[in-house]
């Protein structure tokens, strides 16, 4: 019995022992609560007062804000007071200024109808005398003007004499596809130089100007467009491309339509000129465009409708301004695009045949001539014209190769190129007779060959090896242009 006893004593002392560590535990946390519990409560106050604190802040900014807008109102309702004031100043001066303007302009306008009886009797006798002077001022300026540019004229004219009233320019083409040695080169600016590797042979030439290979057409024209002025000076002037078929002549005298040649460039200089002279020159410019075919002249600008058989046959006849063809066609150009159109029309009825040297050899001598009829400031009044031909092939008629009808037009073209050197030579040597009639082609350009007319040979060579003999021969030809010393004859206006 006393061991239940003591056990159940045992039990009892360790339910208190727990019951009393709960209550420590309890206790503590209690403690804990309260400690949390205050600093919350401290936190809260201390947020109650930075609140209360911006408010009162607040309430005073209000205060302040308010007591400046209302001195801002009593400032300007104080502003609008004074505009107003001032407004009222203004109007009032404004008003009197007005009426002392008024009784100004009326003193002027007064003073006005005083002095325009002076004003009218003062010009009735004064501005005739004045406008006298001033007719008289520019009767003396055109004068001046007019001998300047008769000045001009003649002065331009010496130049192109000095330089030499015929010349001779040697182009060389650059060697094309399939074409391997070259026999030229050039020693000098305007030497050139042919070599025949086979025989050892070479001989040199000096002209007025030698265009190598590189040279553009641009290049080409710039040395020749000074003909041009001369032309619309009233002088005759003939530009002719010279050499072998095959040789580069035609490139050079029409070029292409992204790059031309001598003819079309020449007619936009001619343009350009007139229209620099514009109001001072009177011009009218016409264009023909012929072939000499077997030595008889084909018009390439005659109307297309008319038939073969029904066209007249061309001759060259003498007039007052020079020898001239009857019948020809003459079309009136006006702007370089004209001309163009002549071109094209003109080159598809050329004649065109094959021979060893060319397979599209041109078998004629073809020649685009334009007529300007001139009036100077001086009432003087010139007709002059310019010829640019395009020769036919020089090559001898063994090396062309061609039989039969070929073999007949390579005799003519020889015939008319012999007859050109003749010319030339007689008047090298100042033959009192020079055969102009000896070929059509020196009767057409009787006028343009003689005289204080400007003459440009334009010699195109071919440079390839093989060509050597036929290039010496255009050579020659060439040096014997190039020692013509061209006698001047008085030429004036008609």
């Amino acid at each position: 019995g006393d061991a239940d006893t003591n056990a159940s004593s045992g039990e009892a002392q360790a339910e208190a022992l727990g019951l009393r560590t709960q209550l420590e535990t309890t206790k503590a946390e209690l403690a804990q609560a309260k400690e949390e519990k205050q600093a919350k409560q401290d936190e809260l106050m201390g947020k109650l007062k930075e609140l209360a604190n911006a408010y009162t802040s607040l309430q005073k900014k209000n205060k302040e804000l308010s007591s400046e807008v209302k001195r801002q109102r009593e400032s300007t309702a104080e502003s609008k007071r004074g505009a107003a004031s001032m407004l009222s100043v203004l109007k009032e001066r404004v008003g009197k200024e007005k009426e002392n303007v008024a009784a100004v302009k009326k003193h002027v306008q007064a003073e006005i109808s005083k002095l325009a009886p002076i004003v009218n009797d003062v010009l009735n006798k004064h501005l005739p005398l004045l406008l006298a002077a001033k007719e008289k001022e520019k009767q003396v300026f055109w004068e001046k003007y007019k001998k300047e540019s008769e000045l001009r004229r003649k002065l331009h004219n010496l130049v192109q004499e000095l330089k030499g009233n015929i010349r001779v320019y040697c182009r060389v083409r650059p060697l094309m596809r399939g074409e391997e040695k070259s026999c030229v080169s050039f020693p000098e600016d305007d030497d050139i130089k042919i070599t025949n590797e086979l025989t050892g042979q070479s001989k040199k030439w000096t002209f007025d100007k030698v265009f190598q290979s590189h040279t553009r057409q641009q290049d080409v024209f710039e040395e020749v467009s000074a003909l041009v002025v001369s032309c619309m000076d009233g002088f005759n002037v003939c530009i002719f491309a010279y050499g072998q078929t095959g040789s580069g002549k035609t490139h050079s005298m029409q070029g292409t339509v992204e790059d031309p040649g001598i003819y079309m460039r020449t007619f936009k200089e001619l343009f350009k000129v007139m229209a620099e002279r514009k109001g001072d020159w009177k011009y009218e410019l016409k264009c023909s465009m012929i072939e000499i075919y077997n030595d008889e002249i084909k018009d390439l600008l005659v109307d297309g409708t008319i038939e073969e058989s029904k066209r007249k046959k061309l001759a060259i006849r003498q007039g007052p301004t020079g020898n001239y063809v009857p019948d020809l066609t003459w079309r009136t150009v006006n702007d370089a695009a004209h001309v163009q159109d002549c071109l094209t029309y003109g080159t598809q009825n050329r004649t065109v045949g094959m021979t060893n040297c060319n397979e599209h050899s041109s078998r004629s001598h073809l020649i685009l001539s334009v007529q300007v009829d001139a009036a100077t400031p001086n009432g003087k009044t010139y007709c002059s014209r310019m010829h640019l031909v395009d020769l036919a092939g020089s090559e001898r008629l063994a090396k062309s190769g061609a039989t039969g009808d070929r073999a007949k037009e390579a005799m003519h073209i020889n015939k008319s190129l012999t007859s050109l050197g003749d010319v030339i030579s007689a008047r090298a040597q100042k033959n009192p007779h020079v055969p102009y009639r000896n070929s059509t082609l020196t009767y057409l350009l009787q006028d343009a060959l003689g005289g204080d007319s400007k003459t440009l040979m334009l010699l195109q060579v071919n440079p390839v090896d093989t060509a050597f003999d036929e290039t010496q021969c255009s050579l020659q030809f060439a040096a014997r242009v190039n020692a013509v010393e061209m006698q001047t004859d008085k030429k004036g206006g008609k």
